[in-house]
């Protein structure tokens, strides 16, 4: 049986707790889950015979926490992409999302698009806009320093499917 995996990137803990009472608070304001903030790095389907700490080790290898330049808050009508903050390309992040899919048995199409969700939720379009147009968010970067790999239900719909999430494997990044 093949399990659905996600490898996040976390924010360091001088900004995790802003996302994290972000998070808390629209969830509690709008019946949401509670969850971790994260990015995406890349998502696919694992077998059981491949390590998901040797996909971390290899991808994550000679990287050190990284900053990530903040593009926008923004909001569209995917359950899990309901309201967020956009992230500016990086390099560093390409590569890891490259190397995690080369070294994967069974390599997914996912593409990266560095965000970090701050509500799962289907919300009116309206009350999306006036969110992310009254969100203040006092960074220009976030500096992550941490890659999980995260099991996921395939797809992700509902609370219930959010609190099937189990974390496999942590690695910090140090320089």
């Amino acid at each position: 049986m093949n399990t659905k995996i996600s490898f996040w990137l976390i924010p360091s803990a001088a900004y995790r707790p802003f996302f994290q009472e972000m998070i808390n608070s629209l969830a509690k304001a709008h019946n949401a889950p509670r969850f971790e903030p994260h990015v995406t790095i890349y998502s696919g389907d694992y077998t059981a015979d491949e390590s998901v700490d040797e996909l971390i080790e290899t991808a994550a290898k000679n990287v050190s926490g990284f900053m990530l330049d903040i593009d926008q808050v923004g909001y569209t009508d995917l359950y899990t992409k309901t309201l967020f903050v956009q992230f500016h390309p990086s390099a560093i992040l390409t590569q890891i999302c490259e190397t995690l899919r080369h070294n994967s048995a069974k390599p997914s199409n996912y593409v990266l698009s560095p965000h970090l969700s701050l509500i799962y939720q289907h919300l009116d379009q309206a009350v999306q806009k006036k969110l992310a147009t009254e969100l203040v968010i006092p960074y220009s970067q976030v500096f992550f320093d941490q890659v999980r790999a995260i099991s996921t239900p395939e797809p992700v719909r509902s609370g219930e499917d959010v609190e099937k999430w189990q974390t496999l494997s942590v690695r910090k990044l140090v320089p």
